[in-house]
């Protein structure tokens, strides 16, 4: 029984491997972390967090200060998520996402429920 599960699970990541949303999903990661400016601007909203935080912690919510630095990096995560680039692979990665949740539906649908592994 374990070398069958074995084999279907085997089959299972050979099919997923083969996908096209997959496929097209792990091309879209390669070009997203090859891309300077997708690096660029990922570290300059990573830098505008700490600023905020730190901000936050030091001054407070209220802070002239602080709401600068949150404005800021609002703007900032808006440049990164609106790059075409991360548009296209959020989307895709939605895709491959949705299919995951299904094939964990079905896979554990008989332990939905049940409280089997505590």
């Amino acid at each position: 029984m374990d070398i069958k599960v074995f084999e279907l699970a085997n089959r299972l990541n050979e099919e997923l491997n083969n996908n096209p949303d997959v496929i097209l999903l792990n091309e879209l990661d390669k070009k997203l972390n090859d891309s300077f400016e997708v690096y660029t601007l990922s570290n300059r909203k990573d830098e505008a967090l700490e600023r905020y935080l730190s901000n936050k912690e030091m001054y407070g919510e209220e802070s002239e200060l602080t709401i600068a630095s949150l404005k800021e990096l609002s703007k900032i995560k808006k440049e990164l998520n609106t790059n075409p680039l991360v548009k296209e692979y959020l989307k895709q990665y939605s895709i491959v996402r949705d299919l995951y949740m299904q094939i964990n539906d079905i896979i554990l649908s008989d332990f939905k429920g049940n409280k089997v592994c505590q």
